[in-house]
């Protein structure tokens, strides 16, 4: 069982709990993507947005109406945009699961900061890697 198999329940039920979430990175999504899916399930009124630099999601894409998914640089304005024509609302809860280096995360979080309010949570995956803290990620985070 990898780390994050141990959170796929804590995932949903924040997930179920935000209403709308804005997943940063994605990769295959058998992962958080699934977790996602099947917290916002039981929301009266979900939303999902996935934004990955690629497309990888060939056996796990989600097949709701509630799901949508924008190719993009995270650390890139033009992502957001194509976000924001989605929606205007703030996430309930931004996942983060891109590349887990400082100068990506101190991009990503200046940037996505721009649709969030108070009440939005953000989760990080890999803030811990093989055992031992992560670092770069943890003092980009610490700094916002």
């Amino acid at each position: 069982m990898s780390g994050m198999a141990g959170h796929m329940g804590d995932i949903s039920w924040a997930s179920l709990k935000a209403g709308y979430v804005l997943e940063l990175g994605s990769f295959t999504g058998e992962g958080s993507t699934k977790a996602i899916q099947e917290g916002l399930a039981y929301h009266h009124a979900p939303l999902h947005i996935t934004v990955d630099w690629e497309d990888n999601l060939v056996a796990n894409r989600p097949k709701v109406p509630w799901w949508h998914m924008v190719v993009g640089d995270t650390r890139e304005r033009y992502a957001l945009n194509r976000v924001q024509m989605i929606t205007i609302e703030s996430p309930g809860l931004i996942f983060v699961d891109t590349l887990h280096s400082y100068e990506q995360m101190q991009a990503e979080l200046n940037l996505w900061q721009e649709v969030v309010n108070d009440e939005t949570v953000w989760l990080f995956h890999d803030t811990h890697m093989y055992g031992v803290p992560n670092v770069e990620m943890v003092k980009a985070i610490t700094e916002f």
